[in-house]
């Protein structure tokens, strides 16, 4: 088993890596701030090490626990109203580099960070690792300038690099303002809902599903050609109507949808998946848990939450 550093934990991804690497028997050292909400973590809260970036002797703490891989899943500005924020997405920077510093000092075995596929900038269709990234976004700009820092530093040093471009993902604990768990509250509050056309399709993956393909690059004995870019995506592609819609049936069946109230987005991607040709053939191939059983499941989570 490894000792596994997680920047991230309390975030919605990170929080699902660090619990399902512990379910593999791995030890997880998590960075948090102090001011950080832990309550995607409260299952599994003792069973982390915790650091707090915000205090000065952070460094000193992560060289002293010596872990064999890091995880880089924390990100300032991921909110739609900040992907377009270039300081704000540029400071990511530096914590990408103070990771892989402290890796290559640690001699570490993996470093995995986490992109997204708008690094690709803007696609219609299923693309493939070879697709040309052409960013348009700071947020896609800012995470392809990571990816080109972890490839070349590890490079250098030696460390197997995994940078895994991650396309629309849901489940439960996500942010609030995310589109399934917004249209999961606009049902539940009975507000009808004025949307676009809803032609779009989004190639969705269940968060638990993702966190299955980080714990198999982990704890896979793998050689130093399987480093490099991955697409993390469901191969399922789903229209926003047909989603939206399945929400809606599943809570309040009467609630209204005003499809095509609002127009398209300019630039609006009509096909969002990532092939995962690459993945299955060089790494491994994993069931996807069933569609409709992880959306029910997710709502199910929120119905709850409101109850409460």
């Amino acid at each position: 088993m490894s000792k596994v550093l997680i920047s991230g934990v309390s975030g919605f991804l990170g929080s699902y890596i660090a619990e399902r690497l512990l379910r593999d028997g791995n030890e997880v050292i998590g960075l948090k701030r102090s001011t950080s909400n832990l309550f995607r973590c409260e299952n599994f809260v003792e069973q982390v090490v915790w650091i707090n970036v915000d205090e000065t002797n952070w460094k000193q703490q992560v060289l002293k626990l010596g872990p064999d891989i890091i995880i880089h899943s924390a990100w300032s500005g991921v909110s739609a109203d900040k992907r377009v924020a270039w300081k704000e997405q540029l400071s990511n920077l530096e914590m990408v580099l103070d990771l892989l510093e402290l890796g290559a000092e640690l001699k570490i075995s993996k470093f995995m960070g986490l992109g997204s596929q708008a690094e690709y900038g803007t696609f219609s269709g299923k693309v493939d690792e070879s697709y040309s990234a052409n960013p348009n976004t700071a947020y896609g700009a800012v995470k392809l300038m990571a990816s080109t820092l972890a490839k070349s530093f590890c490079e250098a040093s030696n460390i197997n690099w995994y940078w895994l471009r991650l396309f629309p993902m849901f489940g439960e604990k996500e942010d609030q303002n995310w589109l399934i768990p917004s249209v999961i509250k606009s049902i539940l509050d009975k507000k009808s809902m004025d949307l676009t056309p809803g032609m779009q399709k989004y190639a969705y993956l269940y968060v638990k599903d993702f966190a299955e393909y980080v714990a198999i690059l982990i704890g896979k004995n793998l050689s130093s050609t399987a480093a490099g870019v991955y697409n993390i995506s469901s191969d399922r592609a789903i229209t926003l109507k047909e989603l939206i819609e399945k929400i809606r049936d599943r809570i309040d069946a009467s609630v209204t949808l005003n499809f095509g109230a609002l127009p398209y987005r300019s630039y609006q991607s009509m096909h969002l998946e990532g092939d995962m040709s690459k993945f299955n053939s060089t790494i491994e191939r994993i069931k996807l848990t069933d569609f409709d059983k992880a959306l029910y499941q997710t709502i199910d989570y929120y119905i709850n939450k409101a109850h409460h």
